[in-house]
C-alpha cells in the first residue's frame, strides 16, 4: 500500500494505492487507488460507452482483512458513484485501457 499524495496535486483526500475488487455496471474491475472521496480503476477501451463523464452509477467494492491473532474477514462497502473523468491509456503492448475516476456521492455504506 503506497500513498499517493504529492504536493503538485490538487485532490482533497489523501490516496492508497490498493488492488481492490469492483463490481459495477455488471463488470468486474480493479481499483488502481481508493480514497475516502472517490476510486480510480482501469477498464478496457470497448468499454468506453458506460463510462461517460456525468454519469452515475452503483458500485461494490470487496475488501479482505486480515489482523495478526484474528481470522480475515471479507468486507463489502456499497454506494453511488459519478464519473468524473475517463482516460484513454495505452500500455507497454499497444493496447488501448481506458482510465477512470470516479467520486463517490456519499460516504460508502458497510457490509460485514
Amino acid at each position: 500500500m503506497k500513498n499517493c499524495l504529492n504536493q503538485n496535486e490538487r485532490r482533497f483526500s489523501r490516496r492508497l494505492e490498493l488492488h481492490l475488487p469492483i463490481l459495477i455496471l455488471n463488470l468486474k474491475v480493479e481499483s488502481k487507488n481508493i480514497s475516502s472521496t472517490g476510486v480510480y480503476f482501469e477498464t478496457t477501451i470497448d468499454n468506453s460507452p458506460l463510462f461517460q463523464p456525468g454519469k452515475k452509477v452503483n458500485l461494490k467494492i470487496v475488501a479482505n482483512t486480515s489482523l495478526s491473532m484474528l481470522p480475515s474477514k471479507t468486507v463489502k462497502l456499497t454506494g453511488n458513484g459519478e464519473i468524473i473523468r475517463n482516460t484513454i491509456l495505452s500500455d507497454s503492448h499497444h493496447a488501448k485501457k481506458l482510465g477512470i475516476a470516479l467520486r463517490f456521492e456519499k460516504k460508502l455504506e458497510i457490509l460485514v
